[in-house]
């Protein structure tokens, strides 16, 4: 079935996220869908079908301490929920910056700590594809905790570390945003090799 793209108007205009109306030519109908977004509407996947552009990175941070593994986790106020959620830190790559940039800044803001080193843990992949077109990375990143934030005004973010044997039951037992539950489950099974 072809599907085409007639128009996209953007309808809000914040500094974060908007609001973008598509109409679609679908075989004889015409098709309204809207869009949440942070890019431009120049840079929006509609407009580029295909195109990998990569908007966010998420990191599983990790460190070794008298040879046992540690996770840093987040428990941050979510305003869409008007609660808290455990994740992982995570946030937007900078125009400029490259993803690994974006991971060493977002891990010392987060949770003040230095990135020693990176692996990729998944690949660009799209967060929420009926509803937005952002599009993330994932990274576990070896660190030093230095133990002072540098949050961003609106964020409240409190961190705390919790040792990698415990980490499957308390993904199992908490409440995640889902990308850092499924996250740590891959970051686990990466790792148990190491920690038999």
């Amino acid at each position: 079935m072809d599907i085409k793209l007639i128009d996209v108007n953007k309808v809000t205009d914040t500094k974060y996220l908007n609001l973008y109306a598509c109409k679609y030519q679908k075989e004889n109908d015409i098709v309204d869908y809207y869009v949440a977004s942070r890019r431009k509407i120049e840079n929006l996947s509609a407009n580029n079908a295909g195109k990998i552009h990569t908007d966010v990175v998420r990191i599983v941070p990790y460190f070794f301490k008298d040879n046992e593994l540690f996770v840093v986790l987040t428990k941050e106020f979510r305003y869409p929920l008007n609660s808290y959620v455990y994740s992982i830190p995570a946030g937007l790559i900078d125009q400029g910056e490259t993803q690994e940039d974006a991971v060493k800044r977002e891990v010392f803001e987060e949770i003040g700590g230095e990135v020693l080193s990176t692996k990729l843990l998944a690949g660009p992949s799209y967060a929420s594809v009926g509803l937005t077109d952002e599009m993330l990375v994932s990274y576990m990143a070896e660190i030093n905790l230095t133990n002072t934030q540098n949050l961003d005004g609106n964020e409240i973010i409190e961190y705390f570390v919790m040792p990698f044997k415990d980490i499957k039951r308390f993904a199992d037992e908490k409440v995640y945003d889902f990308q850092a539950k499924v996250l740590l489950y891959l970051f686990y099974y990466e790792m148990l090799p190491n920690n038999k």
